[in-house]
């Protein structure tokens, strides 16, 4: 039997960037040989034998004779299960079952099962995102898949559950009910949905608090919450998504296409609510900030566009905190190998909490029994420069119950507060001041170069600047915080120009 060179679309994924794989087969007369090339990884390689089984209990044996299978370009390392499909049609072509150029404008994946079953894989969502973009439009992807596939629309999706159903369809014409070319709705969630327990109205007589976070959102800024056990940190923390405004389109693919490749994407549906990560304190550096043998992401990478919560701050290994200095500047992390580098999203809103001692309840003498020396101690594991990029600082006091419950009602109704609602208007109100002065920048994320344009102070701010910069012996980093904290205070109170009033408060904010 005269055999013919065969080479399939496929794709792999280097750190959380696609890339198109051609995998190549040629099976020649010889020693039965099976052979695969390309810089693979142990599952990669360990791929021969789940192929070999599979076409074998489809009936499609491997003949006899020399099976070479390539995986270019042969300088990237070749990693994941995805390959097994494309590796067994390209085996298929050169064994004549497949008419000779149908998979030319297709790209495959898939990993299979033993007996021929078609398994989902990771990543699918920025695999298809890329392929369109590369100019390829056609796609044979797992059955589980297909709803995170179909997200891209423009393009032909074509799913199976089991091996031989590929065979049958290209090879017999059958009809299978999945072949679509655009997204139906149910791959999209309907929007956001908040239910009461995301809202802030469910937390009382913490307004201060409250005000803080509408200036942290409105302008992307870090927040340090510092407060004694059980006062709603946390809480507070976790509703932080709940205020802030809905993703873009090309967010919403970006942000899914991180968690399809993290084995994240619930459902095959597209991200609709900004993430929210709050890792445990045991996490390592490249847990949190990714790396790795092979860089994988990291939680902060996870919480691209969303916010990363790091919750009892102090609890953290000082290694993995200070890990976080220079993404939080940048925005990306970067991750350099002998085998080349990475680049990974990381802008996000940093949130974090702490207790003011071990026991929580510094400087409270009648509850606290830390020694000043044991308060320090606790303290110095968060190092200054950590501390020093947060543009916020806030005490969240113990809440008393005169502060929550209405004196002058003879009914004991509880006093209004700030709910979610509430507080997202005024942050879309600050966000379009912003559009419209700068841009996409956020207030937080403004270069020294924008500072001095978009945060002009008048003579008399600038000598406030001037001596609260002396006597608080102020870094250059910390003095451009305040002044884009009060710029974000002056977005929010309707001003075109900073006064001094939004100046005191971002410097009481900067002191804690």
């Amino acid at each position: 039997m005269i055999f013919i060179y065969c080479s399939i679309k496929s794709a792999g994924i280097l750190g959380i960037e696609p890339y198109i794989v051609n995998i190549e087969a040629d099976i020649s007369n010889g020693l039965p040989y099976f052979n695969m090339v390309g810089l693979l990884a142990s599952e990669v390689r360990e791929a021969r034998e789940r192929v070999r089984s599979a076409l074998k209990n489809i009936n499609q044996a491997i003949p006899m004779g020399r099976v070479v299978i390539n995986l270019s370009p042969a300088d990237l390392r070749k990693e994941g299960t995805g390959f097994d499909l494309p590796i067994a049609i390209a085996l298929l072509c050169t064994m004549h079952q497949f008419n000779e150029g149908i998979f030319d404008d297709t790209l495959v994946i898939g990993e299979l099962g033993l007996d021929g079953e078609i398994k989902p894989v990771k990543g699918i969502l920025p695999i298809v995102n890329m392929a369109k973009k590369n100019g390829i439009y056609k796609f044979v992807i797992p059955y589980d898949n297909q709803n995170e596939g179909k997200l891209i629309d423009g393009v032909k999706i074509v799913s199976f559950r089991h091996l031989k159903e590929v065979v049958n369809y290209y090879c017999n014409g059958d009809t299978i009910t999945d072949d679509l070319e655009t997204c139906s709705e149910q791959c999209y969630n309907k929007g956001e949905v908040l239910s009461d327990s995301d809202d802030y109205s469910q937390i009382y007589g913490q307004e201060s608090v409250k005000r803080a976070v509408v200036i942290a959102v409105s302008g992307f800024h870090n927040l340090l919450m510092v407060g004694p056990p059980g006062v709603g940190k946390s809480m507070l923390a976790s509703r932080i998504p709940s205020v802030m405004p809905l993703m873009s389109m090309d967010e919403r693919i970006e942000v899914s296409g991180i968690h399809s490749i993290c084995g994240l994407l619930d459902g095959g549906r597209l991200v609709e609510k900004r993430p929210f990560s709050s890792p445990h304190h045991t996490i390592t550096s490249a847990g949190l900030i990714g790396g790795g043998r092979i860089p994988r992401p990291g939680e902060i990478t996870i919480a691209h566009k969303g916010v990363l919560f790091l919750d009892e701050l102090p609890e953290f290994h000082p290694n993995v905190i200070d890990a976080l200095r220079q993404p939080l500047e940048e925005g990306v992390v970067k991750i350099f190998r002998t085998g080349g580098s990475y680049v990974f999203p990381a802008d996000c809103l940093f949130v974090a909490a702490m207790n003011p001692c071990r026991c929580g309840y510094y400087p409270d003498r009648n509850r606290c029994n830390c020694s000043e020396t044991d308060v320090k101690r606790y303290l110095s594991r968060i190092s200054g420069p950590i501390l020093d990029r947060f543009d916020l600082s806030i005490q969240v006091p113990r809440v008393s119950l005169e502060n929550m419950y209405d004196s002058g009602d003879k009914k004991g109704l509880l006093k209004n507060h700030l709910t979610s609602k509430e507080m997202k208007m005024m942050i879309s109100r600050a966000m379009e001041v912003q559009r419209e002065r700068q841009g996409c920048t956020k207030n937080g994320k403004l270069s020294i170069d924008e500072i001095r344009k978009y945060c002009t102070i008048d003579v008399e701010c600038s000598d406030f600047m001037k001596e609260a910069y002396e006597k608080l012996n102020m870094s250059m980093r910390g003095y451009h915080k305040v002044l884009k904290v009060s710029r974000t205070i002056a977005d929010l109170d309707g001003k075109e120009t900073i006064g001094i009033d939004h100046l005191s408060e971002a410097l009481a904010y900067r002191l804690g």
